[in-house]
């Protein structure tokens, strides 16, 4: 597959998961934003993501803060979205990755599939996908704090 196709299929499984798990979901009409889908919640709180299509690397998904618009690759606004959606085709799965659980002042950030034995050069081990938390557990922190 190329670059395009696997973006489409990024995009549709993650939208399957999302429609499944009761979220509606919205794409942009253009393909140059660095939210590539809303999903609403129950309460309608929108939940903005870039969407990634990744295959491993020994056993390493890497995302960098960047994304290609016509061709050239572009540093993503982080202000714009709330975290990313990364299908990966090995489990089937589509990891959720909030931006708050990462470090944003890096170029970007990795996790496992499987338990690792080693750890990256700076002596960090790095996390596996089901250690970041459910979409769904997201929206507690979408919501204003009461008064």
């Amino acid at each position: 597959m190329n670059v395009n196709q696997k973006g489409a299929v990024g995009l549709i499984e993650v939208i399957r998961d999302l429609t499944k798990k009761g979220f509606e979901c919205f794409t942009p009409i253009h393909d140059y934003s660095s939210v590539d889908l809303i999903a609403l919640t129950d309460e309608k709180e929108p939940i903005r993501l870039q969407v990634k299509y990744r295959t491993t690397y020994r056993n390493t998904i890497g995302i960098g803060f960047n994304s290609v618009v016509n061709g050239k690759k572009v540093p993503i606004d982080l202000s714009y979205i709330d975290g990313w959606a990364i299908y990966c085709p090995e489990i089937e799965q589509v990891v959720y990755v909030n931006k708050k659980d990462i470090n944003l002042s890096l170029g970007g950030f990795s996790f496992r599939l499987t338990e690792g034995k080693n750890t990256v050069s700076n002596g960090v081990k790095l996390p596996l996908y089901t250690e970041f938390k459910s979409l769904e557990s997201w929206v507690s922190w979408l919501k204003p704090p009461s008064c």
